[in-house]
């Protein structure tokens, strides 16, 4: 069975310029590869790695490439930002580019109040693994999961002072998955059900401290 070689990083989505920046976080470096990640994406090039993706973990076949046109207004959107994503891809030997990925994980993240909160927070959305190949290793979500709360951590609260944790949610009817091992599968990464739920989702978080405050 295959092992690939990971690369992982978060993009900084600029919408003025269409563009995603890498950044490689100085204190991950040692647990992360990144430096083959393009220092910066093109909008178009993020959406191509999503797309693919999503084929797989969320079985869209991007017909009329609606899907396309919906991940470039996620990243363009102004009434709730999306602010970084998060990928990490796995490469096997002599690849040839970084379409060329055997497996991969990847999220986005926005900032919303979802008209629940009393402040902007960091919603994680858009979670998907993508297996292209039968391979070996831990799943590739745990290094965006990681990432991410790394990135909200370190350099969001800095800025962010209100930030207190990270936020998600499940969909109680999806067209495809199961909620239940969804809510149990973002329970592993310290998430827990939030007291406000409606009839679409549910609502979950993972408190952290600011050190900033």
């Amino acid at each position: 069975m295959a092992s690939p070689t990971y690369e992982s990083a978060i993009y900084k989505i600029n919408s003025s310029q269409n563009v995603a920046t890498r950044r490689c976080m100085r204190q991950c470096m040692t647990e992360y590869n990144c430096k083959l990640l393009p220092k910066e994406l093109s909008f178009k090039d993020l959406t191509k790695i999503l797309i693919k993706m999503q084929k797989v973990c969320f079985k869209d076949k991007n017909l009329h490439n609606e899907n396309t046109k919906r991940i470039i207004e996620l990243l363009n959107s102004k009434s709730e930002r999306t602010f970084m994503v998060a990928i990490s891809l796995g490469f096997l030997p002599n690849s040839k580019g970084i379409m060329d990925f055997v497996d991969g994980g990847a999220a986005t993240v926005q900032k919303s109040n979802l008209e629940l909160l009393q402040y902007q927070q960091p919603w994680i959305n858009e979670v998907c693994r993508a297996k292209m190949k039968d391979v070996s290793g831990k799943s590739p979500v745990t290094n965006i999961m990681d990432l991410i709360e790394r990135f909200v951590t370190d350099y969001l609260m800095k800025t962010s002072k209100k930030t207190n944790g990270l936020y998600l949610y499940v969909e109680k009817q999806p067209e495809h998955g199961d909620p239940q091992f969804l809510l149990n599968y973002y329970k592993k990464y310290g998430f827990s059900l939030m007291n406000h739920q409606d009839d679409e989702y549910f609502y979950m978080n993972k408190p952290i401290t600011n050190k900033y405050h």
